[in-house]
């Protein structure tokens, strides 16, 4: 009986043992739609989500993902208000990009023109000290100034700026003065950031509600009613956020909070068909799976308690469950994803949307303090199963449920990438090339047209030429 458990153990492929074999296409990669489902009601133009950890899913992620097209799920490792006011944050952002993009009266002449260089732009809005917008600074009068070396002050044009709540005419006077820039200000004229001409002519499209407002998702604890409830009168979606949900304890308490729920409910993580089936048979409420089980890239679960499904595998099963059960709802995957191949190689698995962490963890926009080694900048990056963050967890919030007393997370360092501004566009555009080399125009092509080629360690990507 043992002997034949191992014998008859489950053969499972990673990202790293599969590709896609090319077809014929019909589409440029320009042409491709990536337009996808989150959630039953919540609609993406492009099938990324970020991973609810504390050192990457905050407002300026979300905000960033939302613009982007995406949706951004912010941590439950606060407290219930820290993570109400987050939500908050996103969906008072205005739905255009913002940059702090500023010079400041004291700043000298050469500093300016690098900034406007920089930039690529050919003016600027010019702040005092105390935040106020007090110019604008074009880079003609910056060529003849810094010959003479010309304090900015003397040079200044009059301010050129949109109140926060007069967004929507940002573009018309851009257009119409045919400048590169224009301030966004509070009532008080107190400079909030800085809207870039080009930005508004970008192919993706932001992720909004019914009200024009950014999209945002909330991760909860199934055992947290308090959260539950509260969370979901702001946030678009809640994503209970268990690391093993096909748990009789955790059935038991979505089955008692899912009425309280008004948003769509995403269900995980799970990693089997037998989670959907017995989700399925114990909740009404299901609007979305999260998918994996220690497959990410800090998370030490195979190596502390023996217990993997790599994520391309668990979403396969999942969205076969899924569909012989007839509920038509999305797969998310979640965890190991580490380039623009693995999130084709997940869509084509079954999945409509990829959740990235360490992809989006070195980013401007991700939470965490930039650190400098050396000549290097890196970002602090974290699993939530770590020490430290279930130490976060139970002081913050004292309701925090402490189920296991074992780490199955690490702690670590990921190089600085810039912002998700170009992070997230570049893995777009590779998500896209992989579509066209599918021979699919979308990704609901892409699950009919797909095939796999399976690959081993002597296959040609392995062998290595010497001369």
């Amino acid at each position: 009986m043992f002997r034949r458990k191992i014998e008859e153990a489950v053969k499972a492929l990673q990202f790293r043992d599969l590709y896609l074999l090319p077809s014929l296409s019909s589409k440029d990669p320009s042409e491709i739609d990536l337009t996808t489902n989150f959630s039953r009601n919540i609609v993406l133009k492009i099938p990324i989500a970020s991973s609810p950890m504390d050192t990457v899913s905050e407002d300026e992620m979300s905000i960033a993902l939302a613009l982007l097209g995406g949706i951004g799920v912010i941590h439950r490792n606060n407290s219930i208000e820290e993570q109400i006011e987050i939500i908050k944050r996103v969906k008072s952002a205005p739905p255009v990009r913002i940059r702090e993009a500023y010079l400041y009266t004291s700043d000298p002449c050469h500093r300016a023109l690098e900034v406007l260089e920089d930039l690529e732009v050919r003016d600027l809005p010019v702040i005092s000290l105390e935040g106020r917008i007090v110019g604008m600074i074009y880079y003609n009068d910056l060529i003849r100034s810094c010959k003479e070396y010309i304090s900015l002050e003397k040079i200044l044009r009059p301010p050129r700026y949109v109140n926060i709540k007069n967004i929507g005419e940002a573009r018309k006077i851009l257009f119409e003065e045919r400048l590169d820039s224009l301030a966004v200000v509070n009532q008080d004229l107190v400079y909030i950031g800085t809207i870039i001409y080009r930005d508004l002519f970008t192919d993706l499209q932001p992720s909004l509600d019914d009200e024009g407002r950014l999209l945002v998702a909330a991760a909860v604890s199934p055992f947290d009613r308090n959260r539950v409830i509260k969370v979901d009168r702001y946030a678009d979606a809640i994503v209970t956020d268990l690391a093993h949900l096909h748990n009789k304890n955790a059935i038991d308490a979505l089955r008692s909070i899912q009425k309280e729920v008004s948003k769509d409910l995403v269900l995980g993580n799970i990693a089997t068909y037998e989670a959907v089936k017995d989700l399925a048979e114990n909740i009404e409420k299901i609007d979305g799976f999260r998918v994996g089980l220690g497959g990410g890239s800090i998370c030490t679960t195979p190596e502390q308690a023996g217990a993997y499904v790599p994520t391309l595998y668990a979403v396969a099963s999942v969205r076969d469950a899924v569909d012989d059960l007839g509920l038509r709802v999305p797969v998310i995957a979640d965890g190991g994803i580490r380039s623009g191949a693995d999130i084709v190689k997940a869509l084509a698995a079954g999945a409509s949307v990829a959740m990235l962490g360490y992809l989006l963890a070195g980013t401007d926009e991700a939470s965490s303090p930039a650190i400098r080694i050396g000549s290097k900048i890196y970002k602090y990056y974290r699993g939530m199963a770590s020490k430290s963050s279930m130490e976060r967890r139970f002081a913050v919030d004292r309701y925090s449920r402490r189920a296991k007393r074992v780490e199955e997370g690490i702690e670590g360092l990921v190089e600085y990438k810039g912002s998700v501004f170009k992070v997230v566009p570049e893995l777009i555009e590779a998500v896209k090339a992989g579509l066209g080399y599918a021979g699919a125009s979308n990704i609901r092509d892409l699950w009919e047209k797909s095939r796999f080629l399976v690959t081993t360690e002597r296959g040609d990507r392995g062998l290595k030429i010497e001369l």
